[in-house]
């Protein structure tokens, strides 16, 4: 297993859009979104320590099938689409990377903490504070999406599942009152 960083990733978006400029016409754009900490790197979320073993890549265009592979790129995180809130795809952006025919995007910040709150393992609560000294957080518009249940809620199935959840977002919210705290 080969860990990287950011330079890492980047390397592995131009491999992957040299390959793509065989199979797409050069006036044609190909994008895919991308979760976890990959995404949390690119976007400065994240130490500069942090590294990965994959990127996870929740959307790829069609052309790039049989190619993610090659580059440590992960789609088996269907997981992810099942949590993420209903209108993430609005509020999706585009990081930084400039390819030929590739564009690349994650779900917006606040949606990426959304998905760490859920799977909350000890690596996803490092991210989560990491975000939070990132100060790159709205935590009204996280507010907001959490308490619009037409949003959120609606993608837990159980009643017990959301209390799960909202425990542990309201776990996550001391932790972001006691960083500001210390300030």
């Amino acid at each position: 297993m080969k860990y990287f960083g950011i330079e890492g990733a980047v390397r592995r978006f131009e491999q992957l859009d040299d390959d793509l400029l065989s199979l797409v016409p050069f006036e044609k754009r190909v994008e895919m979104t991308i979760v976890g900490g990959t995404a949390l790197m690119m976007l400065g979320l994240t130490a500069n320590t942090r590294l990965t073993t994959d990127i996870d890549v929740m959307e790829a265009a069609l052309e790039m099938n049989g190619l993610l592979g090659r580059y440590d790129m992960n789609q088996h995180v269907t997981n992810f689409r099942f949590r993420l809130p209903e209108r993430w795809f609005e509020r999706r952006q585009k990081l930084s990377f400039e390819g030929a025919v590739l564009d690349v995007y994650a779900p917006s910040n606040e949606d990426l903490a959304i998905l760490k709150l859920d799977a909350y393992r000890e690596a996803d609560k490092r991210d989560l504070e990491d975000m939070v000294r990132s100060g790159e957080l709205d935590y009204g518009l996280l507010e907001t999406i959490i308490n619009d249940d037409m949003e959120l809620r609606v993608n837990y199935d159980t009643k017990e599942e959301w209390e799960v959840f909202r425990e542990r977002y309201n776990e996550f919210m001391g932790f972001v009152r006691n960083v500001g705290n210390e300030k």
